[in-house]
């Protein structure tokens, strides 16, 4: 006599079975998920889906931001960076983001932005971690913000030879700033300013002159400001020059950051 089964018990029997594929089981068998690959079978567990809690989807949102806010920067900041950076550049810098954002306690979490907090943590941020900065600079340019809103970053006279880390045949260098204003909401930047100071290199030389360089900014009032720094490594060698900076001779660096 055939056994009829209620709705609840086919079902059961639906969830427990697997298939026997010539000696081998396959599919769902109770909690467990049966596969084989090649000669072998393979059980695992069937995975379960993690219900994110409210303040885990508002974190998930804001760290989504620090991401946008990141490949903004990285994409303003290439000629910079010239993509010689670490492997994990693109991490560190959506975690100093992040930790930037987070600054802002007056916003609710989920609503986070770059555009809307302090951004003194993003200052000093190497985008390669294989040459940092301050290994390849012995002395630091001050860098300020005038009343009439223009970024100015001054150098000390110095001698190069004992202020830089040179590598073999460099003969010049040149400091490169880029400036830029941000709009992190909309993952848009516009260039305010490209500028680089070049220096030769001479047995002997004399000191050089202490410098300030200019940036105005009152046109981007409202908005983020970055001024990107790196160091250009050269060799000249009558009408060629050739670029000596590699990936672990490339210091670069967020040098300052205002909100106007």
């Amino acid at each position: 006599m055939n056994k009829i089964l209620d709705i609840g018990s086919f079902w059961w029997y639906i969830y427990c079975m697997g298939i026997n594929d010539n000696g081998y089981i396959r599919g769902l068998v109770g909690p467990l998920v049966s596969r084989k690959v090649g000669t072998k079978n393979y059980i695992q567990g069937k995975p379960h889906r993690v219900k994110q809690n409210v303040d885990t989807k508002k974190a998930g949102k804001d760290f989504g931001q620090a991401s946008r806010a990141g490949a903004a920067i990285r994409q303003a900041f290439g000629l910079v960076h010239q993509e010689l950076h670490d492997g994990q550049m693109g991490n560190r810098l959506n975690r100093q983001i992040y930790r930037a954002m987070k600054t802002n306690i007056n916003e609710d979490r989920g609503t986070l932005c770059l555009n809307n907090c302090s951004l003194d943590r993003l200052v000093n941020f190497q985008f390669n971690e294989n040459f940092h900065m301050q290994d390849a600079l012995n002395i630091d340019p001050t860098v300020s913000l005038t009343d009439e809103n223009q970024i100015e970053i001054s150098f000390p006279m110095f001698d190069i030879n004992r202020a830089l880390l040179l590598p073999k045949d460099c003969n010049a260098i040149a400091f490169k700033f880029h400036t830029f204003s941000f709009d992190f909401k909309e993952r848009e930047f516009i260039e305010i300013k490209d500028e680089e100071w070049e220096i030769d290199i001479v047995y002997g030389q004399d000191p050089i002159p202490a410098k300030t360089i200019s940036i105005p900014c009152n046109e981007f009032v409202g908005t983020p400001i970055l001024v990107g720094f790196t160091i250009i490594y050269l060799h000249k060698n009558g009408r060629r020059c050739n670029v000596l900076n590699e990936v672990d001779c490339r210091p670069a660096t967020i040098l300052a950051a205002f909100q106007l």
